[in-house]
């Protein structure tokens, strides 16, 4: 059974970060080790954040070994793709010239053209790597109201970014 202890230093070092962390990952590992540390059971703890108490025992195990830098450090590595470089340019040219209203349009063309399968929500993370968004047509006066999400290029500081860019980003 590990000692949840914490001494003064550690628990300002930790209240001020938590009061700094602007991800919520961050905020339930912060809080996890406070709580830990104040003496508050593992099963409360567990309980009170939503998580699986051995998820709260290895933060504060990973705070004690690495410190505030161990806790927060995220590991998580996404998977390959499933497109090549050549096939995101060849998407990406072909969206430029295409209008396609949702993500499933696009999901059902791209496995037409290269026979690779997306959920919605895998190939809505393709399209934000290649510096897409959705966005919503605005009504105008004397027009039909459109309820239709339009795919846009993203543009950073008004300059459109380049595919090469956006790879690079990603």
């Amino acid at each position: 059974m590990l000692d949840y202890c914490l001494d003064k230093h550690e628990h300002a070092e930790l209240r001020a970060a938590h009061r700094a962390a602007r991800d919520v990952r961050e905020a339930y590992r912060i809080n996890a080790v406070i709580l830990l540390g104040k003496g508050c059971a593992l099963a409360d703890v567990a309980d009170a954040l939503l998580i699986d108490p051995d998820t709260a025992r290895d933060y504060f195990k990973r705070y004690k070994k690495g410190g505030l830098d161990g806790l927060l450090r995220m590991s998580y590595i996404g998977s390959e793709a499933l497109l090549d470089d050549t096939q995101l340019l060849e998407l990406d040219d072909h969206l430029q010239s295409h209008l396609y209203l949702t993500a499933e349009a696009v999901a059902r063309h791209v496995q037409k053209r290269w026979g690779v399968r997306y959920t919605p929500s895998g190939i809505t993370v393709v399209l934000h790597r290649l510096g897409y968004v959705y966005k919503k047509a605005k009504l105008e006066h004397g027009k039909y109201p459109i309820r239709l999400l339009r795919l846009k290029r993203h543009s950073l500081r008004g300059k459109k970014i380049s595919i090469k860019t956006a790879l690079k980003m990603a």
